[in-house]
């Protein structure tokens, strides 16, 4: 008896596995190849396929930033207060999504049983895939800060992309066909997302 519930429980997490990689292989296909599409579905989404991939992209953001901040203050700070710039960091990526996850749904004019808060955090998530990339190239700037001359304006470029994103996101997740309210709701949520940002810039917390 114990020996088939052994045995089932290795299925299952045969199966969960597979169609987990399954779904991180579709959404990162997806992405790359329209990412404006895959924006569109996500905001249909009536499961939770889609935001588990996007789990796995914060996660891989969160490693990113550890990593940014073990190097880049090691010289500056040590112990404890390295510990806690760390500890700060970390919570950047999460604060970012969270807050703009949350703006963008509280001031959604058009829920429906379809939509949900996890299709605003996986959206926002997908928003932030270029500004990830910029943070994993600027990695190199720990082997050497000549990097730097190109890692800025490939910051600013991926910038742009998530703020164009960004646009799409509130487009589909608000259901606005007109292009012209689709810019007025995004104009209204940055500009909440920017006074918060300026609220926790005064607790040297600086959003993305």
């Amino acid at each position: 008896m114990e020996n088939n519930n052994e045995s089932s429980k290795d299925e299952f997490v045969k199966v969960d596995l597979k169609d987990g990689t399954k779904n991180s292989k579709d959404f990162f296909t997806s992405f790359f190849q329209s990412p404006i599409t895959l924006l569109k579905n996500i905001s249909k989404c009536k499961n939770f396929k889609l935001f588990n991939v996007s789990l796995i992209i914060l996660l891989i953001w969160l490693v990113i930033t550890f990593i940014h901040s073990l190097f880049d203050y090691g010289n500056l700070y040590t112990g404890m207060t390295h510990a806690l710039v760390i500890i700060r960091d970390l919570t950047i990526p999460i604060l970012s999504v969270g807050f703009l996850s949350l703006i963008i749904h509280c001031i959604n004019p058009n829920k429906d049983d379809d939509y949900r808060l996890t299709n605003a955090v996986t959206s926002v998530i997908v928003c932030k895939i270029p500004i990830i990339f910029s943070s994993f190239l600027s990695l190199l700037a720990i082997v050497s800060t000549n990097f730097y001359f190109l890692l800025d304006p490939i910051t600013d470029f991926c910038t742009a992309i998530s703020i164009i994103f960004t646009f799409f996101a509130i487009k589909y997740l608000y259901k606005e066909s007109e292009d012209a309210k689709s810019f007025k709701m995004f104009l209204i949520v940055e500009a909440v997302f920017y006074i918060v940002y300026l609220f926790l810039s005064f607790l040297d917390i600086y959003l993305i």
